[in-house]
């Protein structure tokens, strides 16, 4: 467990409580004595859902990462650049940690529903989210809110873990398909994106779209081969392939003549269909 986790804790069944580590095993609320067991060095503030898939930890770079995640990389990269040294950051939804290389060195925190080697403390969001007022200086949620049921509510909670001036970096896709079954509830236009803002008391900093029809195209192929063809006869299944690779060979010659995915704010671009959003909330 980092030792400077505690210092930002607070228990979720007083509200007031600071929490005291009593043994290696658990943590003890020195206001109304609850206790947060620890495993593996996690501290752990609800159970684990039995129904979770836990996702797979990838090596990251241009040559295996979809457009959508290097474009999610550049952007948390940036951010990153743009932080003061000791900006306190809580990374909420982290998984396996695939971004968490990019806040090496500074006072990072991954929260998560199931208990990743990589992760600092395991909660369910939608439960309980034990810090205390004010003691963030910046929230991160790369491709989390879709997995929200109410993610209106939650951007609420998260506001009143910011300091004032602190930041919500954002990425959640838009033009993607189902994904962590069952655990993916919407898909939010930047109306609401901006709505949802403005109604947790937060500020509009950025909201740019990542804008990639190649990217699409092939993404619409790769649903036919992996969910179509398989249902299909030996013989159809054959004569499918055989018109996809031409597609293949259009797409990409597409892309080359077109151009690769790019970023914009959505006040330049009237492209209905962006794969995701990037936004900067800012807590008034």
């Amino acid at each position: 467990m980092k030792s400077n986790l505690i210092n930002i804790l607070v228990c979720p069944s007083c509200k007031t409580g600071k929490y005291q580590q009593t043994s290696e095993e658990q943590l003890t609320c020195q206001n109304c004595g609850q206790v947060i067991f620890i495993k593996a060095g996690i501290p752990c503030f609800t159970a684990i859902p039995e129904d979770i898939r836990p996702t797979e930890k990838r090596t990251r770079g241009a040559s295996v990462d979809t457009p959508w995640r290097q474009a999610n990389t550049k952007f948390l990269k940036e951010q990153s650049a743009a932080l003061p040294s000791d900006a306190v950051i809580l990374d909420i939804g982290a998984g396996p940690g695939e971004f968490a290389a990019i806040f090496s060195g500074r006072q990072y925190f991954s929260i998560d529903i199931y208990p990743y080697a990589e992760v600092d403390l395991v909660c369910d969001i939608t439960q309980v989210l034990p810090f205390a007022p004010a003691s963030v200086d910046v929230v991160v949620l790369t491709n989390v809110l879709e997995h929200l049921p109410e993610a209106a509510n939650f951007l609420k909670v998260v506001s009143g873990l910011l300091h004032p001036g602190g930041k919500v970096l954002v990425s959640v896709p838009f033009m993607l398909k189902i994904h962590q079954a069952p655990y993916d509830f919407a898909r939010y236009t930047h109306y609401l994106l901006e709505r949802m803002g403005r109604d947790a008391g937060l500020s509009l900093d950025l909201l740019d779209g990542y804008y990639d029809p190649t990217f699409l195209a092939g993404e619409s192929m790769r649903y036919i081969r992996f969910w179509t063809l398989p249902k299909l006869s030996r013989v159809m299944r054959l004569f499918v392939r055989t018109i996809m690779f031409g597609m293949d060979a259009l797409i990409g010659l597409l892309g080359v003549l077109i151009g690769r995915g790019f970023t914009r704010s959505v006040t330049q671009e009237n492209n209905p269909a962006p794969v995701g959003y990037h936004v900067i909330y800012r807590k008034i």
